[in-house]
């Protein structure tokens, strides 16, 4: 597991610049390093496909390497990708040219959290893999998005849960008694990312979506990604039984003692058609 720590929280600005420059660091090996997560990415996947139709066009809040704005736009989506590391796009937009996607994903370095200064009017919008976690305002990212999104589009935003039965796990099986009651208890924790300590915000999907709901957005689905398959890094469980423990945690996530407890958690929000 990731080593943690509590910390005094940054500003903003200051937050943002340890993100920006640790993905940068880490660019070239990130789809190495979240290959163990594969599955993970393929249901938020088939999730995109229901959501948006060909034609439409949808922000990528955090692209990354472009993996997610690849897969929209190979269903005929116009992406915009955006991203604060400019070395996590420069590597997005070498993936881009090398899959023939360029006429349909732009990218832009751009701060989630300055969305209210963009002059444009999208279909719906997309964050993945705790993107959304190291803004240090979520309440700023759903006014953004507020104005951004048309009446009716749909926004599906995946973040790191605050509380993971596999990391309580993990320390009760150490006798990490004390950390094991701390779990799910920090507002904000540290991970280290390419040797920079990265603040990440930490939320369950009902505090996440208190910042969505006064900006105008209704929440269709909430669920859990994570809380019965255990992560790549847990090395003893067998390969059948992994199997169906991922399949069992796609379809049961949803489920009230699973979506609060999973490694990760997803909101499928609707913009209403008058905010606030």
């Amino acid at each position: 597991m990731s080593r943690l720590r509590l910390h005094a929280e940054p500003g903003p600005k200051d937050a943002s610049l340890s993100a920006a420059e640790a993905y940068t660091r880490i660019a070239s090996d990130y789809d190495d390093s979240v290959a163990g997560d594969a599955w993970m990415r393929r249901a938020l996947h088939a999730h995109y496909r229901r959501m948006f139709a060909p034609g439409e066009r949808v922000l990528d809040l955090g692209c990354g390497t472009g993996l997610d704005a690849m897969f929209l736009a190979r269903h005929g989506v116009h992406v915009l990708a955006l991203d604060v590391s400019e070395g996590m796009l420069e590597q997005a937009r070498r993936n881009i040219a090398n899959a023939r996607l360029d006429s349909l994903v732009e990218t832009r370095v751009y701060d989630a959290a300055d969305l209210q200064r963009l002059d444009l009017r999208v279909d719906g919008a997309i964050s993945a893999f705790a993107a959304l976690n190291t803004v240090a305002d979520l309440n700023e990212v759903a006014a953004g998005l507020s104005r951004v999104v048309r009446p009716h589009g749909r926004v599906v935003v995946h973040m790191l849960n605050r509380f993971s039965s596999w990391e309580y796990l993990g320390y009760l099986a150490h006798r990490n008694w004390h950390a094991a009651r701390l779990t799910g208890r920090a507002p904000a924790r540290e991970f280290t990312i390419g040797g920079r300590r990265v603040v990440h915000h930490m939320y369950d999907w009902r505090s996440a979506y208190s910042n969505f709901s006064p900006c105008g957005f209704r929440l269709r689905a909430a669920y859990s990604l994570g809380a019965l398959r255990p992560p790549h890094t847990v090395r003893r469980v067998p390969g059948m039984l992994v199997r169906v423990l991922e399949r069992l945690d796609v379809r049961l996530g949803a489920l009230p003692r699973l979506r609060d407890v999973g490694r990760f958690f997803v909101l499928d929000l609707e913009r209403s058609a008058i905010p606030g």
